[in-house]
Parts: C-alpha cells; sequence; structure tokens
C-alpha cells in the first residue's frame, strides 16, 4: 500500500512577533505545489501536544483536469518546524481522523463512473496504510463511507440498506479484531445527504447536512443528544458545541453548550453574533478535556471555558489572517493542544501558533 504515497520532506521558516495577552509564532511554511482547500482540512495537536499534524485536501491543475489529493504534514508545535510531508495519490480524500490527528481514514478514487472507491488507515507518522475490510460495506456501495474513534480503537462502516425509505446502518468494529462491537439503523430522512459513523469518544452517530446529528447509544440505539451539521463533540464524549445551521432555516444568533450524554443545554458561548457574521462559516475545537474550546469564523479566533462559556482570551485578527485568502476562501481551520495552552489556526497561506495564558 505504500506505493500510494508520494513523499515530500520540507522545512519551515519561523518568525516570532509578540502579541498581547499571548505569544504568537507566524509559521511560513516553504511553497508546496497545488493549492489547499482551508475549509475542509482537518488540524489536530498530538497528544503530549509536541506535534501539530495537518491534513488538507490539495488540488493541483494538469493540463484541463484539477486533480485533488489528501496532503498530511507535522509541524514541531514548539519551533513550527515541518517534520514531514506525505501526498498521497490523486483523487484521495479525509474523512475522518483520531483526536491526535496520528492515523486518517481516507477514501481513494471517488465517484468513478466505473469501479469501487475503497477506504483505508493511514498512519501520518510513518506513511503506512491499511485498508478498510470490504466486506463492512453492501456489495452495491460504490463510495463506501468509514469513519475512526478519538483513541483509534473503533472503526464505523456507513451503509444505506434496504428499500427506498431505509434503514441507514452504521456498523462498529475493533479494529485491532476486526469484530463487530455494535451495529444500529435508522429510518431514511426526507431531504438533504446522510452520513453516519463513530463518534470521536465511541458512539454511533447519525447525521444529515441539513437537518445535523443524532448520537445513540451504540448498545441500546436509544438517543444521547441531537444537534445542528456543524456540532462538535469533546473527546470525552461530555460536551457538544452546537454551531448555529445557517444554510437551512433561520436559527439563533447564539452558539449553545449541550450535555453530550443527555442533550440538556447547559450554556452558550458569550459571544454576540452580528448581521455580518451571520452567514459565515463557524469552525471550532475543543482543548482535549481541559475545559477550553477555540471558536473561529474569518476573522476572529477566540477562546471559552466549558462549560459555563465565559470567554477567556481574544486572538487579534492581525497576528493570524491571510487577508488575501479571506477574498477567494473565508474559511479557517484551528487546533488546540489538550492541555489547554496552545492554539493553531489556518488562514490561507498563513500558519500560527499561539500561546494561551
Amino acid at each position: 500500500m505504500c506505493r500510494l504515497l508520494l513523499v515530500t520532506v520540507a522545512f519551515a521558516a519561523v518568525i516570532v512577533s509578540a502579541v498581547p495577552g499571548c505569544s504568537a509564532q507566524d509559521v511560513s511554511i516553504p511553497a508546496l505545489p497545488g493549492t489547499a482547500q482551508v475549509y475542509r482540512e482537518l488540524l489536530a495537536f498530538s497528544t503530549d501536544g509536541r506535534f501539530l499534524r495537518e491534513i488538507v485536501p490539495v488540488s493541483s491543475a494538469t493540463g484541463t483536469e484539477q486533480l485533488w489529493h489528501a496532503r498530511a504534514i507535522t509541524y514541531v508545535a514548539a519551533t513550527g518546524k515541518v517534520r514531514h510531508v506525505w501526498n498521497l495519490q490523486p483523487d484521495t480524500w479525509c474523512f475522518s481522523a483520531t483526536t491526535d490527528g496520528r492515523i486518517a481514514v481516507i477514501s481513494a478514487d471517488r465517484n468513478r463512473k466505473e469501479g469501487r472507491a475503497h477506504t483505508f488507515l493511514f498512519d501520518t507518522e510513518k506513511g503506512r496504510t491499511e485498508d478498510i475490510p470490504s466486506s463492512w460495506f453492501d456489495a452495491d456501495e460504490r463510495d463506501p463511507y468509514a469513519a475512526i474513534s478519538g483513541d483509534g480503537l473503533l472503526v464505523s462502516a456507513f451503509t444505506e440498506s434496504g428499500p427506498g425509505d431505509g434503514p441507514l446502518v452504521v456498523s462498529v468494529y475493533n479494529w485491532r479484531t476486526k469484530r463487530l462491537v455494535a451495529k444500529q439503523a435508522t429510518g431514511y430522512p426526507a431531504g438533504g445527504y446522510p452520513s453516519g459513523g463513530v463518534t470521536v469518544d465511541g458512539k454511533i452517530e447519525f447525521s444529515n447536512n441539513r437537518v445535523g446529528s443524532d448520537v445513540v447509544d451504540p448498545k441500546t440505539g436509544r438517543s444521547l443528544v441531537s444537534a445542528g451539521p456543524s456540532s462538535l463533540r469533546s473527546p470525552d464524549g461530555a460536551w457538544v458545541v452546537d454551531f448555529p445551521n445557517l444554510l437551512f432555516g433561520d436559527p439563533p444568533r447564539e452558539i449553545v453548550i449541550k450535555n453530550g450524554r443527555n442533550g440538556e443545554v447547559t450554556g452558550k458561548l458569550d459571544l454576540q453574533i452580528t448581521d455580518a457574521e451571520e452567514n459565515w462559516v463557524w469552525r471550532g475545537a475543543f482543548c482535549g478535556t481541559s475545559g477550553r474550546f477555540i471558536a473561529a469564523t474569518n476573522d476572529t479566533v477566540q477562546a471559552f471555558a466549558i462549560p459555563s462559556g465565559k470567554k477567556i482570551a481574544d486572538i487579534p485578527s492581525t497576528t493570524w489572517q491571510d487577508t488575501e485568502a479571506m477574498k477567494t476562501e473565508p474559511a479557517v481551520a484551528v487546533a488546540c493542544s489538550p492541555n489547554g495552552k496552545r492554539v493553531a489556526i489556518r488562514s490561507g497561506a498563513r500558519l500560527t501558533l499561539h500561546d494561551l495564558n
């Protein structure tokens, strides 16, 4: 499977600048071929906080055809130096990853007129791949979807089985033994695009790009919490931060905090969503189980305490924003170290690392 990979190794120069309330390292990365799609990228710190991992779709124009592939980069968090870069084969996409970004679920050769896409796990540290068994999916499923739990112990397979009205099925397997450990089903939604998989904390989630997600107990199927399509679940499943769904309906202008085990609303983030921010894409990241959370839009990155929702830091946009990139792709990716002391922000070609007090 290593034949799937093209390996590039690069090193980054570091420029250090002072920021009130925090220290920031503005990391300038040597130009790599292609254009990264920040909206769909993943940023994550390693468990010990020593490394920052980035998995991002990259496009490269070949004649009149634009080809996408997944790129995985590992940085040394203390300096911003690039440790290694892995460029996967064309037409590869990242579906899911462990909390530390070490193991990613990759899909290759999707949406082809002939043949079947295949999914595999990719180790971003060693560059190794391991196929997800095709028998975990329906035989006629041409574009299978899989996900991985935050600790990497569980891998799920999603299928659309049965008649036109469902059911949708999520099967969860122990990755080491390849044995089925849980399986739940739900009916087919009235609209939108459905999917499902294992959550970061090992529960089962059925999701829809319009109505959001429903997290259920993997053994009983009992509903635990429902949230919007842009919601985020903490690594231990204790909390859910529910961003407003701005594409469908007329949601309230607030970011709600919910108990991840019973769905009870416990509060909201201490911020006011203005008219200008109403149509922005909100991104976020839990700082492990430290009780901190990062919320970001195209020109604001703020840190909050969980579950109180109290704002504890505001990182000025001048320290991290790529103003030119905002004109074409107004998206930001963020990550937070498990101890809540370090924040990474990707804006266009600019990647910055910040210390939180």
